[in-house]
């Protein structure tokens, strides 16, 4: 219980301070001045500690015996935003923004996780992204500093799975019924469906990187000569083509089966005559 009590009041007591009495040039004890405070007049034998408020765009964080605050003295640079006022208690804080943390004393952007990956720990103005490789039935197709987004789940939705997701696309889904007709609105709609369908289902084929390009180069119309994209890149880029294609040309499902036979993917040909009953 003494313990205590001596802590107890250890905890209470106001810090203290040594100083040589001017007039009696004794040494005394004298009190601190609280935060946000400085010492206008040291203690003397006979008087006390005399404290005073700090200036404006001055502090004192701490308990102390300064003779005068100290001046705010950290200025938000580019690309921070400021986290604490200058105030009588603390000095001006900043930090980077969103987007951006802190490396040798720049605020640097967030590095982007490459497609097949997504944040495993996101950015924070203090640490950069941390990447981490799509798990098994998650994908990411763009550079992000996103997670990685799980794939789309087709029965939940009541349709089939055309293709199946990896990590750098998701699971395509089609509603789209072979043989259909072409008597109404709905069949119209359900047209558009296997269409879609059967541009997904080429695309997305384990088509070798050459033939990919020269696929793309045919219905494009573009010159031989390509950017070195990889597979999935090209996929992303050509899907979002015929897609567009297709809005605009009907014909465009006929134009991929073509292509298909000019650069010599017959198996491929025959499996997309097969599944969409052509």
């Amino acid at each position: 219980p003494l313990l205590l009590l001596l802590a107890e009041l250890a905890c209470d007591a106001q810090p203290t301070y040594q100083w040589k009495d001017a007039v009696t040039g004794q040494r005394v004890t004298c009190q601190q001045c609280p935060p946000g405070t400085f010492v206008a007049q040291h203690c003397s034998r006979d008087r006390a500690t005399v404290c005073e408020p700090c200036p404006d765009l001055h502090y004192t964080q701490y308990w102390n015996y300064l003779e005068k605050c100290r001046y705010c003295n950290v200025f938000c640079g580019e690309k921070q935003v400021e986290v604490q006022q200058c105030n009588a208690t603390h000095n001006r804080a900043c930090q980077c923004q969103q987007g951006y943390y802190s490396n040798m004393e720049l605020c640097i952007r967030h590095s982007e996780c490459p497609p097949g990956s997504g944040a495993a720990k996101p950015g924070t103005p203090f640490e950069d992204t941390q990447c981490q490789d799509c798990p098994h039935g998650f994908f990411s197709s763009n550079s992000s500093t996103n997670p990685c987004q799980p794939h789309q789940d087709c029965e939940q939705q009541g349709k089939v799975t055309n293709v199946q997701g990896n990590k750098y696309h998701d699971t395509l889904c089609m509603s789209c019924r072979p043989g259909r007709g072409n008597s109404t609105q709905e069949s119209a709609a359900e047209d558009d469906d296997c269409d879609q369908a059967m541009i997904d289902f080429v695309v997305y084929q384990n088509i070798p990187v050459k033939k990919l390009k020269r696929l793309q180069q045919i219905l494009e119309r573009s010159p031989k000569k390509q950017a070195a994209w990889t597979r999935a890149a090209i996929q992303e880029k050509f899907r979002a083509f015929l897609t567009h294609k297709k809005e605009e040309d009907s014909a465009v499902t006929k134009e991929l089966l073509d292509a298909l036979r000019v650069v010599k993917l017959h198996s491929i040909e025959e499996k997309v005559r097969k599944r969409f009953q052509l």
